[in-house]
């Protein structure tokens, strides 16, 4: 028997969205609205302790009545609430095979905020690290990071990332506070359904409805370091079938200031011509603002359309970037267009992300930077995604199924992807299949499968999901999931071409940081070569992979440095022969190495790394590098959710996981050449005494007409002998 809800508040809304009357439930639960021209009504029923019913399409024929029955549910049902993360698919939060937390629509009303991971900071199982006043990281179950991107974030049933570099950037998302009607948040992987960057988890914010959220809101908060955020919110219903609503705000706000050692005062010469050489100053104002529309149409009561277009601008801003500093941002804008489509248990959509930081160019100095280089961050990228998803029932087992298309394209302007700009495309694909099947009355055996295929990676990403529920009543859930999740490396990881540091102590050679799109195989093939058959590859020999004679290295390295070198002799003869005859002499020295032919035995050579180049290696130090592919996780996971009485939920979860490596951090792969430095001053030195000798013997001979030519000679070598212990020591260390 169904009871009455007494004193609930009953009002009628006219396709124009105006209120055409009102009325209180009596004690039985009835209600009565007269005096209505006759047209199509939305009914709206709340009362405190019930969550709020809408009713739409109510139609009163001129001359008549119309009798709606209306069903309360109890507020209790709010701790139960559906949710759509768990499997993709709508359904109670205590029947989901997975753990999911929920942060409602009250919760965020209560919390001001400037981004909407700050309602996130009391919830179970979720690690945030702030950055600075806007500036955060979120994943789920700890391992955070600066470019965390293991947690899929969504807005929207959309990705909500920086597609390039596959980071999520909270303070770019699209909308209001006052917009967000719940965030869920899966704990866990969930690659078995979301497929790629889901391995530790999904985080989804999900907007208000124009259909069920009608009216206008206009927020303005204040506080702590100059914050200053306003915000508007419209939405209303056009007829009993479509309705829209607009949302946008601005933040202003000052930053936490911190002075970063790396940072130099003025921009160096290598940064662009504009900036360089110019003071360097970090600007700590924070602005934004953000805009977001949306349109639906609901035909009937089972399809529905929506449409959606968003775009953020974070005009002033400073983003943390790992080994490069900060970044300080200049009109970095993001913006989404979205198309989604729901008919029953199908749902299709089809939407894009664009990113840009400012800049079209390396040379550009209008938008992002980073702190410590100058350098600008070119970032136009686009991601474009369709997915398709269709459910069905078999007897009393229920399955969903579906596919999703997913193509990258980075457009970095030739700086971060460098010569790799126009092969660093990617696409993914991927489909699935879940079902739930009743084992027993009170047990359901969960499990789905995925595969996806990343153009970049061998083989196919397999990803299982097995989960045994046992639900001793309505309001109580125990399961044992198992779940293999996989990563793949990021767009840059595969595609990176940047230079990190340029001529690098004077040799000419930079280090660049490079991806890894086919593994490295180190050539061999010179046999005979002075490190195990390895084959040197030198800028001065043009830049060919091939075993490099020593005589071939070292010429050409004097003739690379012969201005620097020169410079270097002539300042250490200076004081003992006077600047025009040292500059003579400096000449003649740098000529006379030029021209030499040492051999494998004169010029020893040595392999070392260039961030430890005191340390040799050997031929068996130096290894291949494999290709990038996926890491895997497999989880284990005990969990419990059940109610506790009217007011309160209790959810335990107990999980154990094997985490694979994916992305290795950045190292040095490849070792550099050194000469030995005892041989090489020995060589040098032999070459000074060889090249100043006969000059010196003149010297001696003109100026003392009756020396023996041998005495000259010995008197010679002597003099040369001294200047070279002198310089050669210190043209080795160079």
């Amino acid at each position: 028997t169904k009871l009455g809800v007494p004193g609930a508040q009953v009002v009628v809304v006219s396709s124009t969205g105006a209120t055409a009357g009102a009325a209180t439930a009596d004690d039985a639960g009835a209600f009565r609205v007269g005096a209505l021209a006759a047209g199509s009504y939305t009914v709206v029923v709340t009362r405190i302790g019930y969550s709020p019913r809408r009713t739409l399409g109510v139609t009163i024929a001129a001359g008549q009545t119309a009798t709606l029955d209306i069903e309360m549910t109890a507020l209790q049902a709010i701790l139960n609430q559906v949710i759509v993360s768990g499997s993709r698919a709508p359904e109670k939060i205590l029947e989901s095979p997975a753990s999911v937390q929920v942060v409602g629509e009250a919760a965020i009303a209560a919390r001001p905020s400037v981004t909407a991971v700050e309602h996130l900071k009391n919830t179970p199982g979720v690690d945030i690290s702030q950055g600075g006043l806007i500036q955060s990281n979120v994943v789920a179950r700890g391992f955070n990071n600066i470019f965390s991107g293991a947690m899929l974030m969504l807005q929207d049933y959309r990705f909500a990332g920086v597609p390039s570099l596959r980071v999520n950037a909270p303070f770019l998302f699209t909308g209001t506070n006052e917009d967000i009607e719940r965030i869920e948040v899966l704990l866990g992987p969930a690659s078995a359904l979301y497929g790629p960057n889901s391995a530790n988890g999904v985080l989804h914010m999900i907007t208000k409805s124009p259909f069920t959220s009608q009216g206008t809101t206009v927020t303005l908060d204040g506080g702590e370091r100059s914050v200053l955020r306003a915000s508007l919110r419209h939405a209303q219903q056009l007829t009993d079938r479509t309705a829209f609503k607009l949302s946008g705000e601005y933040m202003t706000g000052k930053d936490f200031q911190y002075a970063d050692p790396g940072e130099p005062g003025t921009f160096p010469s290598q940064a662009p011509p504009g900036r360089a050489g110019q003071p360097n100053t970090r600007d700590f104002d924070i602005s934004k603002y953000t805009f977001e529309g949306r349109f639906d149409v609901r035909p009937d009561d089972r399809t529905e359309a929506v449409t959606t277009i968003g775009y953020t601008n974070a005009a002033r801003a400073l983003e943390l970037t790992g080994a490069n500093g900060a970044a300080q941002v200049q009109g970095w804008s993001y913006m989404n267009v979205q198309q989604r489509f729901k008919r029953g248990r199908f749902f299709a959509q089809a939407f894009a992300n664009l990113s840009d930081a400012g800049n079209t160019d390396a040379s550009d100095t209008r938008g992002t930077y980073l702190l410590r280089s100058g350098q600008p961050i070119v970032d136009q990228s686009r991601v474009y995604v369709g997915q398709v998803q269709h459910g069905f029932n078999v007897r009393s087992s229920s399955f969903t199924y579906g596919a999703d298309y997913i193509a990258t394209n980075p457009r970095t302007g030739n700086t971060i992807n460098g010569a790799n700009e126009d092969i660093d495309d990617v696409t993914e694909y991927g489909a699935y299949i879940q079902g739930t099947i009743p084992l027993a009355p009170k047990f359901d055996f969960v499990t789905a499968l995925r595969a996806d295929k990343h153009s970049m990676v061998e083989d196919f990403q397999i990803s299982p999901r097995a989960a045994l529920i046992y639900k001793p009543s309505e309001t109580q859930n125990w399961r044992v999931t198992y779940n293999r999740a996989f990563q793949t490396p990021a767009n840059f990881a595969f595609f990176l071409d940047l230079v990190q540091s340029r001529n690098i102590g004077g040799s000419g050679f930079d280090v660049r940081a490079v991806g890894n799109q086919d593994g490295h195989r180190f050539d061999r093939s010179c046999e005979n070569a002075a490190f195990g058959n390895f084959c040197m590859r030198s800028i001065y020999t043009g830049g060919a992979s091939t075993r490099a004679s020593t005589a071939d290295v070292f010429g050409a390295f004097i003739t690379a440095q012969q201005a620097g070198l020169t410079s270097t002799i002539a300042a250490g003869l200076a004081p003992q022969v006077g600047a025009q005859t040292a500059a003579f002499l400096a000449q003649q020295i740098v000529n006379g190495l030029r021209t030499s032919n040492p051999n494998d035995q004169q010029l020893q050579t040595r392999v070392a790394m260039l961030n430890n180049p005191l340390t040799n290696l050997q031929p068996t130090d130096v290894r291949d590098l494999n290709r990038l592919q996926a890491g895997y996780n497999n989880t284990l996971e005990l969990g419990y959710k059940g109610l506790l009485g009217q007011n309160g939920r209790l959810t335990v979860d107990a999980w154990y996981q094997q985490r694979g490596e994916v992305n290795p951090p950045g190292f040095l792969a490849t070792p550099s050449v050194f000469f030995n430095g005892t041989n090489l001053a020995g060589f040098v030195g032999g070459n000074i005494v060889e090249t100043l000798t006969p000059i010196f013997q003149a010297q001696i001979q003109q100026q003392n007409p009756g020396i023996p030519p041998a005495q000259a000679q010995q008197l010679a070598a002597t003099q040369a002998g001294q200047i070279a212990n002198g310089l050669a020591p210190q043209l080795a260390g160079a």
